[in-house]
């Protein structure tokens, strides 16, 4: 970790320290949230909706959301540690995605160069296809994923993301022919719906919240969810003879640099805002799974995740 050094948390009149803003009860002046993904995918829903949490709960009084898409969030990364090293009141989403775009790319910039404060959600991907598919059920997908002849584009996130994890999973699961499916990579669950509906592709990967209003429009078709068991009122793979499942999940970084001091008030904020009424709601309302962890144990689970991505990546020779 980068060598740390006491700096200013705030911003225009009223600066403090992070160690005595910690023990103020106003909110924070301003806070910067950057998220490594263009506007309307899971990270920018959880970004946004996390600081629109921190505001209505008065911890916070401005939120800057800054987007900075491409290759699974390693070019936000990049940025992220390049811009904000030492910047405090400055976090950035990330999470399992960004873990295996990390294991595919091999950028110069690693997880290792951020400082991990907690975990917010956790999340499951649903697997679709056009409302016209010839594939009605689970077990259609079942069948042709285990028949050497059939090809298909699967449309999902980011190349090396969780979406392409989980089509790897599933060939494996079924002894599918990897060289018979191409992988569309695409920035947002409304681009995936768009290559569904459009005739791009034969299946699309993302997640529920991203599937949702397109599947009750009767546009696309849900047969599956990556879950253990059954959620959203959908099978879960196993139950239709694909054995694999996955988990996605969303959490915050902050930069490595900053002191300690500053690195536990945003520890802090971000824990009284996970724990706030109004992150409660936000979690219902988009069907996600609270999942907060914080500390060492978060830290721990980001290492283990981080190795986890690098063996499906290798294991499944999943290309960019």
């Amino acid at each position: 970790m980068l060598q740390r050094r006491q700096i200013l948390i705030g911003a225009g009149a009223g600066l403090c320290t992070a160690s005595a803003w910690a023990q103020k009860s106003e909110p924070l002046p301003e806070l910067r949230i950057v998220i490594p993904a263009n506007p309307g995918g899971g990270w920018d829903q959880t970004g946004r909706a996390f600081g629109a949490a921190l505001q209505s709960a008065k911890l916070v009084e401005r939120v800057q959301y800054e987007n900075i898409g491409g290759k699974a969030g390693t070019v936000g990364l990049a940025q992220f540690v390049e811009r904000y090293a030492s910047t405090p009141n400055t976090l950035m989403v990330g999470g399992l995605v960004l873990l295996g775009g990390v294991a595919l790319h091999r950028p110069k910039v690693e997880l290792s160069q951020l400082n991990p404060i907690a975990g917010l959600t956790s999340d499951y991907m649903v697997v679709a296809v056009p409302a016209s598919s010839p594939l009605r059920s689970l077990k259609d997908l079942a069948e042709a994923l285990g028949r050497p002849d059939y090809k298909a584009t699967v449309v999902g996130g980011s190349a090396g993301g969780v979406d392409h994890m989980l089509l790897g999973m599933m060939l494996r699961a079924r002894r599918g022919n990897p060289d018979n499916y191409s992988y569309l990579a695409t920035s947002s669950g409304n681009d995936a719906v768009r290559a569904l509906t459009e005739g791009k592709a034969q299946i699309g990967i993302s997640g529920y919240s991203e599937f949702r209003n397109a599947m009750a429009a009767g546009s696309i078709r849900a047969l599956a969810v990556s879950s253990r068991r059954s959620r959203y009122g959908l099978p879960a793979l196993r139950e239709g003879g694909i054995d694999t499942d996955l988990a996605n999940w969303r959490g915050l970084f902050a930069p490595a640099g900053i002191s300690e001091a500053q690195s536990q008030a945003l520890a802090s904020l971000v824990e009284r805002g996970a724990r706030s009424p109004d992150w409660t709601e936000l979690l219902r309302r988009n069907d996600w799974v609270g999942a907060y962890r914080a500390g060492s144990d978060f830290r721990s689970f980001v290492e283990s995740e981080m190795t986890t991505a690098r063996v499906v990546v290798h294991m499944l020779k999943l290309k960019a």
